[in-house]
Parts: structure tokens; sequence; C-alpha cells
């Protein structure tokens, strides 16, 4: 770090958050810079009406682009909606900073997370109403399924690798456990403050 100086100028240290200081600067530069142009081109298209035209025309493409989009394909999720999802999950691999090979792992790590968290939710509401002995019955049953994906997946793998596997599988799935556990505490506290007031 100290031969990029020149001969005879010291290092200065930087901030311990140098970096997100100036991408915060940076961000609200572009935020005032952009918000300047909207404002004057407000003000113009308010006094003056140059844009009338193209209004106009882009209102007709839009809505035609809303109604193509909101055509249901699967089960009422939209042309659009799958369109949108895509570009998100697709746009981070085109940045420079992003490790494709970890996003693509994390990626599938967080759908894992989502899934046990929906499937054990579902699970839970649907259990509960058959009492309390069905309930811990298939509460141990999904536990012990767990543990043997966990370690099937774990052991498929490279054995130099194993240990991460495991412990980034056993991460994703105490997160949607723990959330899911987060989400019924919140709805039960919802319902009974509910009933006080």
């Amino acid at each position: 770090m100290k031969s990029k100086y020149s001969f005879g100028t010291n290092y200065v240290p930087r901030p311990k958050h140098w970096r997100l200081a100036a991408y915060l600067r940076g961000l609200g530069w572009f935020v005032a810079a952009a918000a300047a142009v909207v404002g004057i081109l407000a003000i113009v298209q308010i006094f003056w009406h140059p844009f009338d035209l193209a209004i106009e025309t882009a209102e007709k493409e839009l809505s035609l682009a809303d109604m193509t989009l909101t055509h249901d394909v699967l089960g009422g999720i939209s042309t659009g909606s799958l369109i949108l999802v895509g570009l998100v999950a697709a746009i981070p691999l085109l940045k420079k900073g992003v490790r494709r090979r970890q996003y693509g792992v994390s990626f599938w790590r967080g759908i894992l997370s989502s899934a046990i968290f929906l499937s054990t939710d579902k699970l839970y509401r649907f259990v509960q109403r058959l009492g309390v002995l069905y309930f811990s019955a298939t509460l141990a049953l999904f536990i012990a399924v767990i543990i043997v994906f966990v370690e099937v997946v774990s052991r498929a793998g490279q054995p130099g690798n194993e240990a991460d596997t495991r412990t980034e599988l056993l991460a994703s799935i105490v997160s949607g456990l723990v959330f899911g556990l987060v989400v019924q505490v919140a709805e039960y506290a919802i319902g009974a403050i509910g009933k006080m007031l």
C-alpha cells in the first residue's frame, strides 16, 4: 500500500468507512442532479408543453405493454412478474463487484431458506388442527428429514467442502425456521392486541 506513494510522501490511512461515505456522497450528488433535471423538465412542460406528443405516445405504448404483461401464464403469475423477477435476478451478474459463483450458491441457499419457511408455515398450520400428538410426531419427522437431507447434500460434494456446505445448509434451514417462528409469534401478538382493543 505504501509503495503506491511517491518517495518522501507519508502514508495517510483512510477512515474506516471511507468507501461507504464516498458511495453515499456520490449517490447524493446523483439524486440531486437527477432531481434538478426532472424539476427543470417539469417546469418546461407545465409552461410550454413541448413533450405532449411524446407523453401521449408513451402512455399508449405502456398501456399496451401492461395489457400484454398482465396476462396470466401460470396460476395467477403474470408475464410481467416473471420478466421483472428474471431481470432482478440477472442484473447482479452484470456488476463487476459480484462474484458469480458465490452469487449462485447464495441464490440457491436463499431459495432453500424460503422453501423451508413456506413448508414449515403450511405444515404448522395444517398439523396444529390435528392435535398435539400429531404435531409433535410430524415435527420430529420433519427434523429427521432435514438432517438426512443436509448430510446427503454435504457428503455428495467434494470432501474438502463438506463442512462449509453443511454449515451453509444448516444456516439457511435454521434461518427459514426462525423466520417462520417469528411470523407465527407476530400473528399471535397482532391477534392478541386486536382482541384487547
